[in-house]
């Protein structure tokens, strides 16, 4: 028994090797200590940076921040460990304990090797598909820029189906214990675009098995099955109640999940028709409909926005011609990214989706040979995928689907779907070998899907190619090019030049990756080719299969992930070292004041708040009112409004560029009295009021709230003040002085869910005031004033996180055990072939 247990186990841990070998070979330089030059996640470390501190210095949860947007919840952000005992199992365990980002494409392999096995397909071709699909050039381009919590839950999207599909085979308890802990682990890591993709790839399976039990008349089966499923899926997300419980309340607040109330202009009222995102904010990065034509030819669309040329490119021998030294645009090229991509992204792409032109043509030999009704559920789900992708060059769906289909709208960048195709062709370029391998086929059967297979592929790449000639080599960014060149080298016919240089490189790139996808192609047909016609047996035709399609993906992946990704620690923190104007700033013994940096994107980039507590920053949910204030107000430099948020610093460009820091004397600091109210009927006149109101000494409230305030004149003598005496991300406490009753404005951002005020211990009402800041209503008299941030939603969540995610280890554990005892090994659907 214990000899068959090796012999069983063994070919699987050799898997586990290779797939091992293959992360750490790509991603070489993290044995020597360096890690991914990740623009995205330096943006993460800003946001992160002041919550992580406090919780470090104070051992408590950080539930708010003060560095992005003068104040917001950091749900979306840190807020310390969690109750949720998946966690370490997701970030150690299922990867070996290995670092970033091989964790990353180990993971991905592994999921799709199980979900394989699960297939049971033979042992090289889950070998192959597991490199296939971690190595989609989409998965190691997000990997490159940071996008870590995507990539987490497309590599754990396999383990996902193949629980579901283990289930409905008929291991109940094996799949119900897969599909709990694989969904726990997606949901935990909280990439809810990529979730709720997966969720139509279930849903859409779910359906596929109802119809086939229907057929089959097995529906007993399916039922019992589903039930499981629903039980195994329901404890999987209450294990991420910590998050998912107060996310959901947060939303209601934000541009994901809400609105704002102002119809100034056409784009507020524009957004009353969602409840979440602006469609055309939402509809960004919408991937071209010809553009597909990626997943087959790499440089399509001329692969990225910003790519280093050659000096035998046309473009460099354009600026040879202009009588640019060879030198000198040698060196311009080496330090200058130009814009090969002309595709439909407006805003560009760091890159293509690439899943393989062998994969490519194993999908097509698919159609003509898989039977299993699984393989309509993968091609209805690429269907759903690409429809998605093209966003809004498919308008009339994907516009009905923003404004109708549940929780669409709260998601932006369309062209993240095309991961569910990427997964459906690896897929079925998986059954097609195994239909090739099983013996189920004649030989003129092969041969002939064979023929057909390789035939239309050709004639889907000849066309488009002869789709890019026809649209042209132009790109969005080429107007912008032309004048900049034209600046930079005498005259704008200089510019138009050169940028005609680049249409040329971008149908060289054309013609170039057309041609190699030729020859994988062709290597893959000779390979199935010599295999059925016996000049080869099967292991030595899957070798050259799996050889083929690592190598394909390699060469395309190093255009993006390559050993230049990587840094050392040290240059990776140069980036987030302070200038002279933030060590200027920082020496402002003031504990709290707020800081805006005008050197870089203020509202899309979160740099500075590693440093300071920020007006701007980066969040792709910002709370409406802020971003109603960021609108209307601030980005129109309305210094009253500056002034209120405690805005005690600028740092602003000096001649040189250099960054430097302003102070502002005028900033009204942590709190201040008010001697007067307007009250304005409507969220449209309290922002109007807001252009030229002295926000120092008058107040402008929504009459909403009148009755919280009541008809009172708010007073202040001339000695009356609100001091901030303790600083906290959770908590504030104030001291005031004030003969008069009085309204004590606070430079504090309104947020109703969970912020409470008491004065000298007894509850006070919080008031909405200058559209988003705090306001109390203070007697006379010296008092003390706490604010505390205590959501109840998040601390429900905890408990409930934690015992479930206790339970749901328990009864996996348990399921591994009995099955182990019960089930012989050769009996396992992990059975090498």
């Amino acid at each position: 028994m214990k000899q068959n247990w090796l012999k069983a186990i063994l070919p699987h841990l050799a898997a586990i090797g290779l797939f091992l070998l293959l992360a750490f070979v790509y991603c070489s330089p993290v044995l020597e200590g360096k890690v991914v030059n990740q623009g995205d996640m330096k943006n993460v470390q800003g946001m992160a940076k002041e919550a992580k501190d406090y919780y470090e210095a104070t051992g408590d949860r950080p539930l708010w921040t003060n560095s992005m947007f003068s104040g917001m919840p950091s749900y979306v952000i840190y807020t310390g460990p969690g109750t949720n005992k998946i966690a370490y199992f997701n970030n150690n365990v299922a990867s070996l304990y290995t670092p970033a980002p091989v964790n990353l494409l180990f993971l991905a392999m592994l999921c799709m090797y199980i979900l394989l096995c699960v297939l049971e397909f033979k042992y090289w071709i889950r070998i192959l598909g597991a490199i296939a699909f971690a190595f989609c050039s989409y998965n190691v381009i997000i990997i490159d820029v940071g996008h870590i919590t995507k990539m987490y839950d497309i590599a754990l999207m396999p383990a996902v189906m193949a629980g579901i599909i283990l289930t409905y085979r008929g291991r109940l308890l094996q799949g119900m214990a897969l599909t709990a802990l694989a969904t726990a682990m997606l949901i935990y890591n909280n990439h809810l675009q990529i979730i709720y993709y997966t969720l139509i790839m279930v849903l859409c399976l779910a359906v596929g098995a109802a119809i086939h039990a229907y057929r089959t008349q097995t529906l007993p089966q399916f039922f019992k099955a589903s039930g499981l499923l629903a039980i195994a899926g329901v404890l999987a997300v209450l294990t991420s109640m910590d998050s998912l419980l107060i996310l959901r309340e947060y939303t209601d607040y934000t541009m994901r999940g809400s609105h704002s109330e102002l119809t100034l202009d056409k784009e507020d009222v524009a957004q009353k028709k969602s409840t979440g995102l602006d469609i055309d904010y939402a509809f960004d990065w919408s991937y071209g409909k010809a553009e597909t034509g990626t997943f087959l030819i790499p440089g399509y669309v001329g692969n990225s926005s910003g790519q280093r040329l050659s000096t035998n490119s046309n473009f460099a021998q354009q600026m040879v011609s202009l009588g640019v030294p060879e030198a000198q645009v040698e060196q311009y090229l080496a330090q200058q990214k130009l814009p090969l991509y002309y595709g439909a992204q407006a805003r560009g792409t760091s890159g293509p989706v690439y899943i393989g032109a062998i994969i490519c043509f194993l999908f097509v030999l698919s159609l003509l040979l898989v039977r299993s009704w699984l393989k309509w559920w993968l091609l209805a789900v690429s269907a759903i995928g690409f429809i998605l992708a093209w966003g809004k060059n498919m308008s009339f769906i994907n516009d009905f689907l923003f404004y109708h289909l549940p929780l669409y709208n709260k998601f932006r960048a369309p062209a993240q779907a095309l991961v569910v195709p990427s997964f459906a062709f690896v897929v079925l370029a998986c059954y097609a070998l195994q239909e090739v391998a099983n013996g189920q086929h004649t030989k003129d059967e092969l041969l002939k899907a064979l023929k057909k297979s390789l035939y239309i592929t050709g004639g889907i790449l000849v066309g488009f190619v002869v789709i890019a000639n026809m649209i042209g080599f132009s790109g969005a960014s080429d107007a912008g090019m032309v004048q900049y060149l034209g600046q930079m080298l005498g005259g704008e016919e200089n510019g138009r030049l050169l940028v005609r240089a680049l249409e040329k490189d971008r149908s060289s790139l054309l013609l170039k990756d057309s041609f190699r996808s030729v020859i994988f192609i062709l290597i893959a047909a000779a390979a199935i080719w010599a295999f059925i016609q016996d000049k080869l047996k099967w292991t030595g035709a899957i070798l050259v299969l799996t050889a083929a399609v690592t190598i394909d993906l390699f060469m395309v992946d190093k255009n993006y992930l390559n050993n230049e990704s990587f840094v050392d620690d040290m240059t990776y923190m140069q980036e987030l070292q302070p200038t002279a104007a933030d060590q200027q700033i920082k020496q402002d013994p003031d504990p709290y004041y707020r800081v805006l940096n005008l050197t870089t994107a203020p509202f899309d980039d979160a740099s500075p708040s590693y440093f300071h507590k920020n007006i701007g920053g980066y969040s792709p949910a910002k709370l409406w009112l802020y971003q109603d204030l960021i609108t209307h107000q601030i980005s129109k430099n309305n210094m009253k409004v500056m002034n209120m948020l405690n805005t005690k610093y600028f740092i602003v460009p000096d001649q040189k560029g250099q960054p430097v820091a302003q102070r502002n004397p005028d900033a009204y600091g942590n709190a201040w009295f008010v001697k007067d109210i307007i009250w304005a009927p409507d969220a449209n006149t309290e922002m109007k009021t807001l252009d030229y109101l002295n926000t120092r000494d008058t107040a402008v409230i929504d009459k909403r709230f009148q009755a919280q305030v009541g008809n009172f004149k708010p007073g202040a003598d001339s000695s009356a003040y609100i001091k901030l005496t303790k600083y906290g991300l959770n908590k504030l406490e104030y001291a005031s002085h004030n003969s008069q009753e009085g309204l004590g404005v606070f430079s504090e951002i309104y947020y109703p869910a969970g912020w409470e005020a008491t004065i000298d211990g007894k509850p006070a009402d919080i008031i909405r005031t200058d559209y988003a800041l705090r306001a109390i209503k203070i007697p006379a008299g010296d008092h003390k004033i706490e604010m505390k941030f205590e959501p109840k939603t998040y601390f429900k969540g905890l408990k409930i996180a934690g015992i479930s995610s206790t339970l749901l280890i328990l009864l996996v554990a348990g399921i591994l055990i009995y099955e182990a005892i019960r089930v012989s090994r050769r009996d396992s659907v992990f059975k090498t072939k």
